[in-house]
């Protein structure tokens, strides 16, 4: 369930950085990007790691 809510949060960042984009708010639009994009990766980079360390 963890994992559910964090998919959620990132969706609504990342959608939150599109209506951004769209109605002209260019720096917000970029924060929320960059909030998504780094959450991503952590997140990614995270399941690997812990897939490494069983196997």
């Amino acid at each position: 369930m963890n994992e559910l809510i964090r998919d959620f949060i990132i969706a609504i960042l990342f959608i939150g950085g599109l209506i951004g984009f769209i109605s002209g708010e260019f720096i917000l639009s970029s924060a929320l990007f960059a909030v998504t994009a780094i959450a991503s990766y952590i997140r990614v980079n995270n399941k690997t790691s812990n897939n490494i360390q069983l196997s």
